[in-house]
């Protein structure tokens, strides 16, 4: 398939024309294709995708993106849930992906084409029905009161284990209410294949760094004592690394909220002539000599001062957040938890129903995957692929740099692990869609890693 063709019209005219209509084209195939043995990590569009332009924004800007009006990414609106939970809700779409020593291909439809596969975000395992959409959240994931949320104006949960996690998101579902779940490997999976196929590329810190450039050291410290104030006091030099509009947090150490977790910069002024005060918002604290200022994840709402459908806030310099099709931080800011996948020795083992994730599992209803995780931490230069199981794919080789093939670091060690995603605002050009920390207990909670919220459309 070269060019869909509509009534004697080409696609790229389709798709520029007032009358266009999404859901009325649902046989157009949007594709990308690369050669795994070529390190560039730029893509080529096929199918009905040849020709189409894409980029993200920064602020109000305004850029040029053809799949603003294409099928499937057109379709992703934000939706409310009866809670206040916010998210996107993304239509049902099917995937097709081939892995060869010479080419590789993602595309994705609206119809079912053969070899074609179903996320099972789209399925609904209690009555064998497919699914027209499902919610994924569009803020790192809060906690309100005992249950997973969310919801804007919050700073992102941190330090509990991904156990505490798929309590609290299952703790929705109650009073009827169906569906709710952390994310899980069929969400990134649809995410990954979404950005991969509109943006063209292997390397998503190229479109946006998001934020990951922050500051996570218990060098940044004090200089002055004071009491009942909004501002710490720190050198000139260690304030240059901090900007308005970040959060901080304050305690003893880096990671340390003995003082406060979750604050916004407000100003960054003039002290004296060696040191600056970094304001924050909320009530007043009393600071001592010697505490530390560290970044913690960025607080909820940012996108709304986006114009474009993805991009960035102020600057893309990694210093900042930046949003994909609505999500917040799908990398950067802090690490996501990742359900649905287990961990023992390198080997994967995934689940598909949402009902079975359970942590430390490693037979029905999990299954191994066909391939065994590379043993070496670094960045990929190739994913595996079970072709029974295409949705997860996880580093096999690594050997590549910041700026080839996958172009995002991967973490692994032996033992029984859980799997997060993304990267935090401390990582650098580690950050980005494929990255994977396949390094940590079931038990481990961490300042750095959080989590996201999801819903079926149950």
């Amino acid at each position: 398939m070269n060019t869909f063709i509509r009534e004697g019209q080409t696609w790229p005219t389709l798709i520029n024309s007032p009358a266009f209509v999404a859901s009325s084209y649902a046989n157009v195939i949007l594709g990308v294709a690369w050669d795994p043995a070529n390190s560039s990590p730029t893509l080529t569009r096929t199918d009905d995708a040849v020709g189409m332009v894409a980029a993200a924004g920064i602020d109000a800007g305004s850029v040029t993106n053809d799949f603003d009006a294409a099928p499937i990414f057109s379709e992703i609106t934000e939706f409310t849930d009866s809670l206040g939970n916010v998210f996107m809700r993304i239509p049902k779409f099917y995937v097709k992906k081939t892995v060869a020593a010479n080419l590789c291909t993602i595309q994705v439809s609206k119809t079912r084409y053969p070899g074609y596969y179903l996320p099972a975000c789209f399925y609904n395992f209690t009555t064998g029905a497919e699914l027209n959409c499902y919610y994924h959240g569009k803020y790192k994931a809060s906690l309100d009161g005992a249950a997973l949320a969310s919801k804007v104006n919050t700073y992102p949960l941190v330090s509990e284990n991904i156990v505490e996690f798929r309590g609290y998101a299952q703790a929705n579902n109650a009073a009827g209410l169906l569906g709710y779940q952390q994310l899980d490997v069929h969400a990134q999976d649809v995410l990954a294949t979404l950005f991969t196929v509109e943006l063209a590329t292997l390397n998503s810190q190229s479109i946006m760094p998001g934020f990951t450039a922050g500051q996570y050291s218990s060098a940044r410290t004090a200089t002055v004592a004071e009491t009942a104030v909004n501002r710490i006091i720190v050198a000139n030099a260690n304030a240059a690394l901090f900007a308005v509009g970040q959060t901080i947090s304050v305690g003893t150490a880096a990671g340390s909220i003995s003082v406060f977790y979750g604050r916004t910069i407000t100003a960054i002024d003039v002290y004296d002539a060696s040191n600056k005060a970094i304001t924050f918002d909320g009530a007043t604290v009393d600071i001592a000599i010697g505490n530390v200022v560290w970044n913690s994840g960025w607080k909820a709402g940012f996108s709304a001062g986006i114009a474009a459908s993805s991009g960035s806030i102020v600057a893309n310099d990694g210093k900042y957040p930046c949003s994909y099709r609505g999500i917040e931080s799908p990398w950067g800011d802090v690490w996501q938890l990742v359900d649905g996948v287990n961990v023992n020795a390198n080997q994967a083992w995934v689940a598909e129903d949402a009902a079975d994730y359970a942590s430390n599992l490693f037979t029905s209803p999990y299954a191994q995957l066909s391939y065994v995780n590379e043993t070496a931490n670094g960045y990929p230069t190739a994913l595996g692929y079970d072709a029974s199981m295409p949705f997860a794919q996880f580093p096999t080789a690594v050997g590549g740099s910041t700026s080839t093939y996958y172009s995002d670091y991967y973490y692994q060690s032996t033992g029984q692990r859980i799997a997060l995603v993304g990267g935090s605002w401390s990582v650098g050009s580690r950050a980005g869609l494929w990255s994977w920390y396949l390094n940590n207990a079931s038990s481990y909670a961490g300042v750095t890693v959080g989590g996201r919220l999801l819903k079926k459309a149950l």
